[in-house]
Formats: structure tokens, sequence, C-alpha cells
């Protein structure tokens, strides 16, 4: 904080990036266009549910994608009939991704884990450089259920290649 008191901070907007600057007497926002604001679309097929979230995965967006996430789980798990060998399928398609921070990183070994407990098949797309850095750091694509290429993912259950 400056002497003059003054603080800014940023936060997506729907138009955008929004920059709200405060100070102690008032406080304004600038709308700055060209940024999108974060989005996640989800697709259901017969055997697997696609979601894709879209922009910045941060702290202030990564309870919209837990929320669309446990909406698409659990839809997945009851509408999976109990004859399927492999179980219900979810792909999380993480290629629209403009930057993921660590609240977003925990939410990928949290999504594992609860695979993992509740018994559907997770098959994480990796975004492309330079964001999959931090997943590379934290040695996450070592860990957990990337797919190989793109290629290997389809709609059939069971046969996405693993990394």
């Amino acid at each position: 904080m400056s002497s003059h008191g003054h603080q800014s901070e940023a936060s997506a907007g729907p138009a955008g990036l929004t920059v709200v600057e405060t100070s102690r007497r008032s406080a304004r926002a600038i709308d700055m266009p060209g940024l999108e604001p974060f989005a996640v679309e989800v697709q259901r097929r017969t055997n697997v549910t696609i979601v894709q979230p879209r922009g910045e995965l941060d702290l202030a967006t990564v309870g919209t994608l837990r929320g669309r996430l446990d909406e698409a789980i659990a839809e997945t798990l009851s509408a999976a009939p109990d004859r399927m060998e492999n179980g219900p399928r979810l792909v999380l398609d993480l290629r629209g991704l403009l930057f993921i921070d660590s609240s977003g990183l925990q939410l990928l070994v949290e999504l594992d884990q609860r695979a993992r407990r509740e018994r559907f098949q997770l098959t994480l797309l990796a975004p492309a450089a330079p964001v999959d850095r931090a997943i590379q750091l934290c040695g996450l694509h070592q860990t957990l259920p990337f797919a190989a290429s793109v290629d290997d993912v389809d709609t059939a259950p069971g046969n996405a290649a693993i990394a």
C-alpha cells in the first residue's frame, strides 16, 4: 500500500478482465476487452462425459470448475449402466486453459482421488505449453492419469492410453 492508500486488484468479469482500483475514498472498475471470462463446457456422450474449462483456472475460478465437475460426476455415475465393464468415464480436457495455479493443481489431485474412491475412470488432457509447466514442475504428469495424446482418447471406455 502506498502513502496515498491506493490498492489495486484484478478479477475476471463477464466482458473480460475487470481491474478494480480502490482507495479509502473511492472505487472504480475498468473493463479490459479482449480477455475471455472463465467458462466450462460439459459434453455427455453414451460412455463418457467430457468437461472442458476455458480461461484461467485459479483461486477465483476453481469453485466454478469444481461445481461443474460435481454435477458431471453425479450425472455420469447415475447414468452408468451396471453392465459396463470399465465403469463410468470422465475426461477433463484442460487444453483450453490459459493459466493454472496451485488451487487448480490441487483440484486435479482431489479429482484423481475421488475417481479412485467413487470408481469412475478419469482421463486428463494436459494444457499446451507453457500452461502445462506447473503440472510438469510438480510431477503431476507422472502421477495423474494424463492421456498420452489426444488421439488416445475416444468415447469407448477403457481405450485411453495413460501416460
